[in-house]
């Protein structure tokens, strides 16, 4: 067996020789008649040569043609590397090793070499190591995986790459790399802890202005029942509704997941809701509210509830006479590039020609032209046909 490996050395040797001396590179038929030797060893040694990286091989025309790799070897490139990396055969014995993983390992080179991972515990790479994994390796699979490590108390985190290697003469083998990622998992549990305390902030923040908002309004409804005047107590309700839009914002940003982003189906029907036991609308209107996953952020939310608060309050106060039968009907779409638009519409009696000019617009309808105008750079669009229907488009800000 020996002398045949020593042979196969020696016929190695002589075609990577050849090779050196015709860099434009040669046929098997070249090489062939070139050493004297047959077609059949001389494609053999080739192949060898070709996996274990010494040579490369590029066709012209129906010939192909060899040439001695331009790549610098692996063991020349071990220790510029700032990971451990070990070189090992088919029985795990250690053939090559970098300087890092000698330094860490605390374990000299000549000692290192030959050994078995089998035979006697190598820090880490010992239990990087499982044998039904390797033979994967040794089948031409890449694998990799994280191991925790600790030595003397002190934790480490690698990650474990294990690559397929063919050595000069075409036996399998694997290369192994040990990257320390403790710094990287650390900063990354740091991370983690840093996001938990942030969501946990503005989960008390958002709490915090949602009890506040409510002790304000449970103060003005207290305030109500001192109020005579039917046109005094029809502004206090405003100022309520308003209040409680704010709160339901912070309400649904407490309850959101990110409590960066509001589930607008979620709130306005919660907001409507509201608007109407505030109001004491009876059971003869009804409303309906069409916004399927549309979700809109915190610089956003308040100034939408503050509009959609008074134009639905501006339809229960003016849109059906008392005694009449009527509708609300909120349709809210978002698409891709941030562009939302608003649709409140009711059957009710319509707006007056004055209103939707603006010549007599009230505070409410005041109010929501400068939200949208003011804050969300967007546009309003009132019209009247059976009922009255207000429109704004704007787009969100990232």
């Amino acid at each position: 067996m020996s002398l045949e490996i020593d042979e196969s050395k020696r016929e190695l040797a002589r075609v990577k020789e050849l090779l050196k001396n015709e860099p434009r590179g040669l046929s098997i038929t070249d090489i062939s008649r070139m050493l004297n030797m047959n077609r059949n060893s001389v494609s053999k040694y080739l192949n060898m040569l070709l996996v274990s990286g010494h040579v490369d091989m590029r066709s012209v025309g129906v010939a192909k043609v060899y040439f001695l790799s331009q790549r610098v070897p692996i063991s020349a490139m071990l220790d510029f590397s700032s990971d451990c990396i070990i070189v090992m055969d088919s029985m795990l014995r250690i053939v090559q090793t970098n300087d890092n993983y000698v330094e860490f390992s605390g374990i000299s080179r000549d000692e290192l070499i030959g050994i078995s991972v089998l035979d006697r515990d190598l820090p880490v790479l010992t239990d990087a190591i499982d044998v039904h994994i390797f033979e994967e390796v040794l089948r031409g699979q890449d694998l990799s995986r994280e191991l925790w490590w600790e030595s003397d108390g002190e934790a480490f985190y690698f990650l474990i790459k294990l690559l397929p290697t063919v050595f000069d003469d075409g036996q399998p083998g694997a290369t192994v790399i040990l990257e320390n990622i403790t710094d990287l998992k650390r900063t990354e549990e740091e991370l983690k802890f840093a996001l938990a305390e942030k969501e946990e902030l503005l989960t008390e923040i958002h709490q915090r202005i949602r009890n506040n908002l409510q002790v304000i309004s449970s103060l003005i409804n207290l305030q109500t029942s001192e109020v005579k005047d039917p046109a005094a107590q029809r502004i206090v309700q405003q100022a309520q509704s308003r209040i409680e839009a704010l709160a339901l914002v912070h309400d649904n940003l407490h309850e959101s997941p990110d409590h960066m982003h509001v589930n607008v189906e979620d709130y306005v029907n919660e907001l409507v809701t509201s608007l109407f036991v505030t109001f004491r609308v009876g059971d003869n209107i009804t409303f309906s509210v069409n916004a399927p996953g549309v979700l809109i952020g915190l610089d956003t939310a308040v100034s939408f509830g503050l509009i959609l608060s008074e134009l639905v309050t501006n339809t229960i106060k003016h849109a059906f006479p008392e005694g009449w039968k009527g509708h609300v009907a909120i349709t809210i779409v978002k698409d891709d590039g941030g562009r939302v638009v608003i649709s409140v519409k009711d059957n009710g009696v319509g707006m007056p020609k004055e209103y939707r000019s603006g010549e007599a617009r009230g505070i409410g309808l005041m109010l929501v032209s400068t939200l949208v105008d003011r804050q969300l750079h967007g546009t309003m669009e009132i019209s009247v046909n059976n009922g009255t229907s207000y429109m704004i488009q704007f787009t969100e800000r990232p």
